[in-house]
């Protein structure tokens, strides 16, 4: 079974950038460590697994309490190079959060998902995740 490493020092979260950017290719190298590290003080946890010193896939999560749903852990980011896709890690990372969730006392855990991700979705569906509700976004 991989193993899970949490990002704590600059070089893990630097190790991050490759997955994360394929998710999120708005971001700027030169400014990742930093936003993660901000981020973190924020309360946000990064974990990622290496294979063969590669970091293949990664997850970003953070725990809040919501009245509609009382307390959840949230995953804002889940991703794997596209090179080692298919092999579980995804999986992995999900059934560590799991874990993690019913250490902490949550009543659930959720993600927000691209409506174009079709492939993440199948797994979410797979995953046992629903869709309830819509998300909304205002830019200021």
């Amino acid at each position: 079974m991989p193993q899970i490493k949490i990002a704590v020092t600059n070089q893990d979260i630097a190790s991050c950038w490759e997955a994360m950017y394929l998710l999120r290719p708005m971001l700027k190298k030169q400014e990742f460590v930093e936003k993660i590290k901000e981020m973190q003080k924020e309360g946000y946890i990064l974990v990622y697994i290496l294979e063969n010193d590669t970091t293949v896939a990664i997850a970003g999560y953070r725990f809040f309490t919501m009245l509609y749903c009382g307390k959840m852990l949230y995953i804002d980011d889940l991703s794997t190079l596209e090179n080692y896709r298919k092999k579980g890690y995804a999986s992995v990372l999900l059934n560590y959060l799991y874990e993690i969730a019913k250490q902490k006392n949550c009543n659930s855990v959720q993600l927000d998902s691209g409506h174009t991700r079709t492939n993440a979705h199948k797994l979410y569906y797979r995953e046992d995740f629903i869709i309830n509700a819509f998300h909304f976004n205002k830019q200021l």
